[in-house]
């Protein structure tokens, strides 16, 4: 072997002997498997070439040893597989071998590039590398390529370029081996290539936490609205979204923002006219890194009442946490009759209530309460709270429609002015006009034009009933009363001659008075009602109506009745009413005539058969008996008599007993009995 030295005496002295030159090594790239390959350019004159020679050393100050020559002086690469390029560096320089034994001067030393990767384990990969030459080959380009394969994808990319022999690499891995190499072109053609170099990365790290800005409401939809910074972390796949019912309750998972730049969220599930939501924020990576939560926000839950007597609404609210940088008041603003929020007012941090005064008739006031940083970048509105102000009024009219009985209950139907704020209504009833007005209910205020009270604590049956109703405004004091009505009292007696007697009280009191009465009747308990007359009222307190029964004969002898009362038409309402009485109930006495003989074998009075009025065809039962005290005959039925035969065979002329049983039309049971003689 021979140092560098004498190889560089050598050729200079064969360059003197003929006219061969130096090669230029331009390349030296490191294979996958640590092999080195070398790329030169042919010597400018390569007359009297014998060979080439090139010495290898793992040091810049050598020795260094001549490892391989090459006689064709048409190659200009080579691969020296005895070494292990990727675990250390190493120096190669060329030589021409004249044909008469004398060295060309060595061609520039180059160092192959061997690359340091630096795991720091947040995600980056810090790179370090050699230059081939120092200073720079004239011929190699300024910037140094870098690439990078990950185990997962088994491509190489290009990431990026560089001027230094340094690079820091943000990787967007969670679990993979990533391997780099670094490459510098050559002028010539060729290029020289790192070792490659590598890592198992593992991403660990969590994104930054977020800066939350705040939480609001949009009165326009009625729904929580928040926004925050986006989170510095490059890395950033999303936002989880957390609520919960107050600041020390759990935070339940609620939504997902993906991407990092979207920085707000609307919770459409939110009720912040009711109450008051937490929320809290975290960022998360593509690894599945989740940040911490950040800090508490809640929106401001304003809620409100009105004392209209006293001419005043006061607000209050709960205080927003964690307002960034610093939560320096809260507003109140105020919109009247649906004009623009202006402030009214500017309050302390511990301010939490707030009374506003000087109210207006027929006026809607809106309120907000807005907290306010110490920057006045950021805010925080709370939910709209309304009132639509009616000081303390009367309705323009409260009228009594009617006073009616339905199933011996009273029902007063009222119609009244609601544009009128009240409290509500006092029902006032008296049994005469004599007698005092007692408040018998207290009914709230329902908004309603026309509502219906039903007094359940009456005996229609005994007395009729006078009713009024008196307005309780908004201060709860009375206000306006209404007409006095009394309803309608009916009674019913029997006369001879199978009449019915009916006497009634007329209605009071309509605006349009009363046009006539309708008399509705009954038989037998049925529920069917049929009209059968009119009474045309006239100016008297009482009036009576004879009902002739008499085609009833054959019925049960019960009757029912009521009487309807008509309004006459009238201009100050645009309505007309009816009012029913109680219904009053009346039986006829039943009647029996019974003969006292009858002649089977005749043309008339053939059969012996009793004349029933109003007697029942329910529990009916006549029986004969002969001598002996046997049954020869029986029927349960008011229409069949007995025609004088047992046994399909007429019974001899004699003296026979009767017994007749029966249901008077009040339920009660009677019963008949005595002799009838069949005659021949």
């Amino acid at each position: 072997m021979r140092t560098k030295l004498l190889i560089v005496f050598l050729i200079f002295l064969s360059v003197k002997l003929d006219a061969l030159t130096s090669p230029v090594l331009h390349c030296i790239s490191v294979n996958t498997n640590g092999s080195i390959t070398l790329n030169w350019t042919l010597p400018s004159v390569t007359g009297g070439f014998s060979n080439y020679h090139i010495f290898r050393s793992n040091t810049a100050g050598g020795p260094f040893n001549d490892i391989a020559n090459i006689s064709n002086v048409n190659i200009t690469t080579y691969t020296d597989n005895t070494i292990n390029a990727n675990t250390q560096s190493y120096y190669y320089f060329l030589e021409c071998l004249s044909t008469t034994g004398t060295y060309t001067t060595p061609s520039d030393t180059l160092q192959s590039i061997l690359l340091s990767v630096t795991n720091m384990g947040t995600g980056i990969a810090n790179l370090v590398w050699n230059p081939i030459h120092i200073p720079p080959l004239n011929t190699t380009a300024s910037y140094y390529n870098i690439y990078r394969i990950k185990l997962i994808s088994g491509i190489w990319q290009y990431i990026d370029s560089t001027l230094s022999i340094q690079y820091s690499d943000a990787i967007n891995v969670c679990h993979d081996t990533v391997n780099y190499r670094v490459e510098i072109k050559d002028a010539s053609g060729c290029k020289s290539v790192s070792s490659v170099k590598g890592d198992l990365f593992i991403d660990q790290t969590a994104p930054i936490s977020v800066a939350f800005d705040s939480v609001s409401v949009d009165n326009n939809i009625s729904n929580v609205i928040m926004g925050w910074h986006p989170s510095p972390s490059v890395d950033t796949k999303g936002y989880f979204i957390c609520r919960g019912a107050s600041s020390s309750s759990p935070c339940l998972a609620l939504a997902t923002v993906l991407g990092r730049f979207n920085t707000t969220y609307t919770d459409v599930t939110s009720t912040p006219n009711t109450t008051s939501f937490t929320y809290r924020i975290a960022a998360f990576d593509s690894c599945g890194n989740t940040s911490t939560f950040s800090n508490n926000h809640n929106n401001i839950y304003l809620q409100s009442t009105e004392d209209i007597c006293g001419n005043k609404i006061k607000l209050s609210w709960n205080s927003y946490i964690n307002m960034i940088p610093q939560l320096l008041g809260y507003r109140v603003l105020l919109s009247i009759n649906g004009g623009n929020y202006n402030s009214i007012a500017t309050l302390a941090t511990s301010a939490l209530s707030y009374t506003y005064t000087g109210l207006t008739d027929s006026t809607n006031y809106c309120f907000i309460i807005q907290a306010y940083d110490n920057a006045n970048v950021n805010t925080s509105s709370s939910n709209k709270k309304c009132h639509y102000i009616i000081l303390s009024h009367s309705p323009s009219f409260l009228y009594i429609r009617h006073a009616t009985v339905i199933n011996n209950i009273v029902e007063v139907k009222v119609s009244t002015d609601v544009t009128v704020n009240i409290n509500g209504y006092k029902v006032l009833r008296a049994e005469s006009t004599t007698a005092p007005f007692v408040q018998i209910m207290t009914l709230p205020y329902n908004a309603l034009p026309n509502f219906t009270i039903t007094d359940n604590n009456v005996d229609v049956m005994r007395t009729n009933y006078y009713y009024k109703v008196i307005v309780i405004n908004s201060c709860g004091a009375n206000g306006s009363s209404s007409n006095i009505a009394h309803t309608i009292l009916l009674t019913t007696k029997t006369l001879d001659n199978f009449t019915n007697e009916l006497t009634w009280n007329e209605y009071g009191n309509w605006v349009g008075n009363v046009d006539s009465y309708d008399i509705y009747r009954s038989t037998d308990g049925g529920s069917f009602f049929s009209i059968i007359g009119n009474q045309i009222s006239t100016p008297s307190p009482f009036y009576t109506y004879p009902d002739d029964v008499s085609s009833f004969a054959t019925s049960n002898g019960k009757f029912s009745y009521y009487v309807m009362a008509k309004e006459k038409v009238n201009t100050t309402y645009n309505f007309t009413e009816e009012s029913n009485s109680n219904v009053s109930e009346i039986s006829q006495s039943p009647y029996i005539y019974i003969p006292n003989a009858f002649t089977p074998k005749g043309t008339i009075n053939n059969v012996f058969k009793p004349v029933n009025v109003f007697i029942s065809d329910k529990n009916y039962l006549m029986q004969i008996f002969n001598r002996f005290g046997q049954v020869i005959f029986e029927t349960d039925n008011p229409n069949v008599g007995w025609d004088g035969k047992q046994y399909n065979e007429y019974v001899q002329s004699g003296v026979y007993v009767y017994l007749i049983r029966y249901v008077k039309p009040t339920s009660q049971p009677d019963e008949k009995h005595g002799h009838v003689t069949v005659i021949y």
